[in-house]
């Protein structure tokens, strides 16, 4: 289906700058679980979140495929761009964690355009920095803070990656992403859900995580989720999905 625009900050960038490109230019479903299902080898495309948010990790030594002891790294949504070869995505495995939608266009296309696309190039870079800032905190966060703190701030990142209003997080895909206890899950929800910033919406596997009030989650969070600087989105967006201009420690 093609759109005369996207909610990625990174294809308006490149719409904007090379307007062509529209025609080339698809939007495709974001299923849950691991993405692409083929290796990538031979995929050319390169993939731009919108209502779909994408969960990066590191496999297991010794294995090419996600389990529970895979490192949790970063989430990538409205403000990246994924490409499914390796060589421009190192070793990292991506899974769906919010089902939605993206923009697709090829690589070679993008490349092929006659006009200059350098300063877009330099800010597909900067969200591949970005991705790296935001695995470091991430790493920092769940060996210094407490689950419900950790928590706090993946919601509160997961939605500043999203352009889908309310964020629908699936809770079971994010309680198997991060890989905890059973005991340090339920701590971590019950300290959220007693202070009333968020809510369970529908039963068992299909339950949604809905955040109801976000001042109270950014209250809650750590201090890592801010200091996770959005490429492609201004200070100014930054704090209206906080509703704060940083969270207390």
């Amino acid at each position: 289906m093609i759109l005369p625009h996207s909610s990625n900050s990174l294809m308006q960038h490149l719409l904007r700058a090379a307007p062509e490109l529209l025609s080339a230019c698809e939007r495709v479903a974001l299923k849950s679980g691991p993405w692409p299902v083929s290796d990538g080898q031979d995929d050319d495309s390169l993939y731009f979140p919108e209502t779909g948010l994408l969960a990066l990790s590191l496999p297991a030594p010794g294995t090419r495929s996600w389990t529970p002891r895979s490192a949790r790294l970063a989430l990538l949504g409205c403000h990246g761009v994924w490409s499914p070869r390796q060589a421009l995505n190192s070793d990292f495995l991506a899974e769906v964690l919010v089902p939605g939608d993206a923009m697709r266009v090829a690589e070679s296309v993008v490349r092929s355009v006659d006009v200059p696309l350098a300063k877009w190039w330099m800010q597909v870079a900067a969200s591949k920095q970005h991705l790296i800032h935001q695995m470091a905190r991430m790493a920092l966060c769940a060996h210094k803070h407490s689950p419900a703190q950790t928590l706090a701030s993946c919601l509160l990142m997961a939605q500043f990656n999203s352009a889908a209003r309310p964020l629908p997080m699936p809770m079971v895909a994010l309680r198997d992403w991060l890989g905890w206890p059973p005991d340090a899950w339920q701590s971590a929800w019950d300290a959220l859900d007693s202070q009333g910033a968020v809510v369970q919406v529908g039963q068992g596997a299909t339950a949604n995580i809905q955040i109801q009030a976000l001042d109270t989650l950014t209250g809650l969070a750590c201090a890592c989720h801010p200091m996770v600087g959005l490429d492609g989105a201004d200070k100014g967006s930054r704090d209206r999905c906080t509703g704060h201009n940083g969270p207390a420690q």
